[in-house]
């Protein structure tokens, strides 16, 4: 979730108004609040669309349906017009029972559409559009020293959601659940390339344990997504 430039598959949103800082080769979009409402851009609870995002579980491509809006946790401060942060956990999930969903994020460079399942510049179906990411803001300065601090707390105050990847460690046997966010930051194209080639959560994790410095995670949010994964 090194500056993200999350993005989705374009569900119906509104053309949203972008003041665009480059710094270190990196877009910081700075999402207006005046753009106009859709499901991306609800707050809190995302109006209810209907489709589907790639995504990989152990090892294999696998479909997701979505058929509700995110839900993000509004106990939770967040400055983003969506209502989603990440850095801080939620307190209030959406239903009993959950499981995680991990989303890798390109830090410091960008995939190509075509290599990615949420590509940059488009709001995949049910996600969010912005996201604040202020509480990552020590992490993230050192990879924009063109920036001034408030420049950079302006920019990360209300984000537009960036660019990833999807993976589960379970299908729930292919019925529809709420799925909790957690984002893996990934500095290195290299290693981006070769989490994609393994295709699952597994290599991600042994990558973590064994201390790979271009791989940090997972950071919690206060964000649900809802599908079912077949």
């Amino acid at each position: 979730m090194g500056i993200l430039r999350l993005s989705r598959r374009r569900a119906g949103l509104g053309l949203l108004s972008a003041a665009v800082i480059v710094a270190g080769g990196l877009g910081i979009a700075a999402a207006s609040t005046s753009a106009p409402p859709s499901g991306a851009m609800s707050t809190g609870v995302g109006i209810p669309g209907y489709g589907m995002t790639h995504g990989y579980f152990k090892g294999v491509p696998v479909s997701f349906t979505y058929t509700k809006g995110f839900y993000c946790d509004t106990s939770v401060t967040s400055t983003a017009s969506s209502g989603c942060e990440v850095g801080a956990n939620f307190t209030k999930p959406p239903a009993k029972d959950f499981d995680p969903l991990y989303i890798t994020v390109p830090l410091g460079f960008s995939r190509p559409m075509n290599m990615i399942q949420c590509p940059a510049n488009l709001v995949c179906i049910d996600h969010p559009g912005t996201v604040d990411l202020t509480r990552l803001e020590p992490a993230l300065k050192p990879l924009y020293p063109q920036l001034t601090n408030a420049q950079l707390t302006a920019a990360l105050k209300n984000f537009a959601t960036p660019e990833h990847d999807h993976f589960i460690t379970t299908a729930n046997w292919r019925k529809a659940e709420w799925w909790d966010v957690k984002v893996i930051g990934v500095t290195s194209e290299t290693t981006f390339n070769n989490i994609r080639q393994h295709k699952s959560y597994g290599y991600i994790e042994q990558l973590l344990k064994n201390g790979n410095k271009t791989v940090v995670g997972p950071i919690d949010t206060n964000l649900f997504l809802y599908f079912a994964a077949h």
